[in-house]
C-alpha cells in the first residue's frame, strides 16, 4: 500500500467525523484570522504613539486585548474539536479492528504473532490519533495563516512580500527531501516495535518453559537483538526527522534577516513607516512559522502514516468467506466426506480424495503420528479452512450451504489447551449459552462432576477466574470446559486430545465426564493415548493427511497394519 493510498484511506475514514472537522476548521480559520489581524493593530499602535492622541492609542490597545482574547477562545475550540476527533477516531478504529479480526480466517492467526496484533491495537492506533490529528490541526491553522499573511503583507509592501514568498519553495524542498529520506526508517520502526511486542508477549507467556529449559540467556540474546533493531530504526528515524525543523528554520531566519534589511532600506527612502515595518516583520514570522511547525510534526506524521499502513493492511484483508445461506440445525448428527481434498497451499494438497461416512451417534477416534492431519480433519468440519475439492455433509446438507454460525453452534469443542476467560466460573460455563439460568448451569456442573470442586470455593460459581488462572488444576479447567459443552448440548462433539496434559486421577474424572457427554451424540475423539479409545465404534488411522486404515479396535488389530504397530509401540517397554 503506497503512501498516497494510505493518506486517501485515512482521510476517507476521518470524513465520518466531518461535523467535528468543520467545527475545528472554523475555529482554526477564526483564530488564525484574529492572530493575523493583531500585527496590523500593533503597527497602528506604534504609529499612533508618535502621531495620534493618547486616547486613540488606548482604544487600539483595548481592541488588541479583545482580539487576543477571542483568538485564545477559538484556539481552544480548535484544540477541543481536534481532540474530540482523536479520541473518537481511536475508539472507532479499535472497534473496526476488533470486528475485522473476529471475521478473519484462522489461517491469519497461524501466521501473525499475538504481540504484534496487540501492538497494532494499542501503539499504532495511538500514533494515528496523536500524530496525524496533531498534524491535521497544524496543517489547518498553518495553511490559513499562510494565505492571510500573504494578503496582509502584499497590502503593506509588495517588494518585501516577494522576498518572503520566494523563500517558501526552498523551505518546502528542504522539508520534502528530508521527509522522503526518513519515511523508510519510520516504517521500519513501526514494524520493529510490533515484532518486539510479539516476542515479548511470547516470552512472558512461556516463562516457565524458558526457565525449565535454561533458555534465559538465548531468549535474552534474541530480545537484545530485536531491541537493538528497534533502537537503530528509532534513532535513524528520529535523526532524519529532527533535521527538518532546524533546516527549515535556517531558511526562515535567513529570509527574516533579508526582509529586515529591505525594510530598513525602504524606510530610509520614506516608502514605509516604522509601524508598518514592525507589522510586516510579524507577518513574515507568521508566514514562515507554519512551515517550521509543519516540518516539526513531520516526524509524528511519518509515524502515524506507518502505523496507519499497518492498521489498514488488516482492515483491507479479505474476511472469512461464508457462502452458506441455509439456516439449518442438525437434529441427528450424521457426517459424510465425499471426495474431499485439501491443502494449506492450494498447489500442495495435504488430503486427497477423502471418503468417509459416519452415522449419527457414532464414536469416532482419530489417531496417527504428530502432523498426520488429525486436527486438520476436524477443522474442515468446522469450516475453519475451506476444502479445495469435494463435499462435506451434515445430516445430508452440504456444510458450504450452511451459515458458519449455524454450523459451528452444532458442534461442541473441547481442546487440549483449555482456555478460561476473565470472569466468574458462572460466566465461563455459560460462555456458549449466555441466556442459561443458574439451575441449568448447576445441573450441567453436577453432571460433569465440576460442581464438587466449584462449591469448595468461597464465592462458589461467582469465583472470579483470570486468564490462565493458576489456582485451578488441569483437570478442573478441563471439567469446566466439558461443563460448558454439556450446557450447550450440541449434536456433534469434537474432543481434541482433551486429557493429554493430566495425571491419571484427573484423566479418570475427565474421561467419566466425557463418556457422559458423548451419550447419544456423534463424537470425534483425537487421542494420542490409544487406551482411551478402545471402545470407539470407528477408528481412523491417519498418515500424511490420508486415512490409511478404518475399523474398530479388534478389526484393526487383526489387520496387523499401521494401527497394530502404533498400539504395540505404546504398550511395549
Amino acid at each position: 500500500m503506497s503512501g498516497k493510498q494510505v493518506m486517501k484511506q485515512l482521510l476517507r475514514f476521518l470524513f465520518q467525523f466531518k461535523l467535528y472537522l468543520l467545527l475545528a476548521l472554523a475555529c482554526a480559520i477564526l483564530s488564525v484570522a484574529l492572530n493575523v489581524y493583531a500585527p496590523l493593530l500593533i503597527g497602528d499602535i506604534l504609529d499612533a504613539i508618535t502621531s495620534k492622541p493618547l486616547s486613540t492609542t488606548f482604544q487600539l490597545l483595548c481592541y488588541l486585548v479583545v482580539v487576543y482574547l477571542l483568538y485564545s477562545l477559538f484556539q481552544w475550540g480548535m484544540m477541543y474539536f481536534s481532540n474530540k476527533i482523536a479520541f473518537s477516531s481511536s475508539c472507532v478504529l479499535r472497534k473496526q479492528l476488533y470486528e475485522k479480526l473476529s471475521h478473519l480466517p484462522i489461517s491469519f492467526y497461524d501466521t501473525n504473532p499475538r504481540g504484534d496484533l496487540i501492538s497494532r491495537f494499542v501503539n499504532d492506533i495511538d500514533y494515528i490519533s496523536d500524530g496525524f490529528l496533531q498534524g491535521l490541526s497544524t496543517m489547518m491553522s498553518g495553511v490559513t495563516t499562510i494565505v492571510l499573511a500573504i494578503v496582509f503583507m502584499i497590502n503593506i509592501n509588495w517588494i518585501m512580500s516577494i522576498i518572503v514568498i520566494l523563500s517558501a519553495p526552498f523551505t518546502y524542498i528542504v522539508a520534502s527531501f528530508i521527509t522522503k529520506r526518513s519515511q523508510q526508517y519510520f516504517r521500519k520502526n513501526a514494524n520493529a516495535l510490533g515484532s518486539l511486542n510479539g516476542f515479548s508477549e511470547e516470552m512472558l507467556s512461556g516463562m516457565k518453559t524458558i526457565k525449565a529449559y535454561h533458555y534465559e540467556e538465548s531468549a535474552n540474546h534474541t530480545f537484545q537483538e530485536m531491541n537493538q533493531t528497534l533502537y537503530e530504526a528509532g534513532v535513524k528515524s528520529q535523526f532524519y526527522g529532527s533535521l527538518a525543523n532546524p533546516s527549515t528554520r535556517f531558511v526562515t531566519n535567513f529570509t527574516y534577516a533579508l526582509t529586515g534589511a529591505a525594510g530598513a532600506f525602504l524606510a530610509l527612502q520614506s516608502m514605509i513607516t516604522i509601524g508598518n515595518i514592525s507589522s510586516f516583520l510579524m507577518y513574515a514570522n507568521l508566514f514562515s512559522k507554519p512551515f517550521t511547525e509543519i516540518t516539526g510534526v513531520m516526524t509524528q506524521l511519518q509515524t502515524a502514516m506507518a502505523s496507519a499502513r499497518r492498521i489498514f493492511t488488516i482492515l483491507d484483508m479479505e474476511e472469512e468467506r461464508d457462502s452458506g445461506t441455509t439456516f439449518f440445525t442438525p437434529t441427528k448428527g450424521s457426517i459424510e466426506f465425499s471426495h474431499v481434498s485439501f491443502g494449506y497451499d492450494k498447489h500442495k494438497l495435504l488430503m486427497k480424495d477423502i471418503n468417509l461416512c459416519i452415522p449419527a451417534g457414532e464414536k469416532v477416534a482419530i489417531v496417527g503420528k504428530t502432523g498426520a492431519g488429525k486436527t486438520t480433519l476436524v477443522n474442515l468440519l468446522l469450516r475453519f479452512y475451506e476444502i479445495n475439492q469435494g463435499h462435506i455433509y451434515v445430516d445430508g446438507v452440504d456444510i458450504e450451504q450452511m451459515s458458519k454460525d449455524d454450523l459451528r453452534r452444532s458442534f461442541g469443542v473441547v481442546l487440549q489447551d483449555t482456555y478460561l476467560f476473565e470472569g466468574t466460573i458462572r460466566d465461563n460455563i455459560a460462555y456458549g449459552k449466555p441466556e442459561a439460568s443458574d439451575e441449568e448451569i448447576i445441573a450441567a456442573a453436577k453432571k460433569s462432576g465440576a460442581h464438587e470442586f466449584i462449591r469448595r470455593f468461597t464465592q462458589g460459581y461467582d469465583t472470579v477466574l483470570h486468564t490462565n488462572s493458576n489456582h485451578l488444576s488441569s483437570g478442573q479447567k478441563q471439567l469446566l470446559s466439558l461443563t460448558r459443552v454439556l450446557l450447550m448440548n450440541p449434536k456433534i462433539l469434537i474432543l481434541d486430545e482433551a486429557t493429554s496434559n493430566m495425571d491419571t486421577m484427573s484423566e479418570q474424572h475427565v474421561n467419566q465426564a466425557m463418556e457422559l457427554l458423548m451419550e447419544g451424540k456423534t463424537s470425534f475423539v483425537i487421542a494420542h493415548r490409544l487406551s482411551t479409545i478402545l471402545d470407539a465404534d470407528k477408528i481412523l488411522v491417519m498418515e500424511h493427511g490420508d486415512i490409511i486404515e478404518t475399523g474398530n479396535h479388534e478389526e484393526l488389530m487383526k489387520k496387523q497394519g499401521a494401527y497394530y504397530t502404533l498400539f504395540n509401540s505404546q504398550f511395549t517397554s
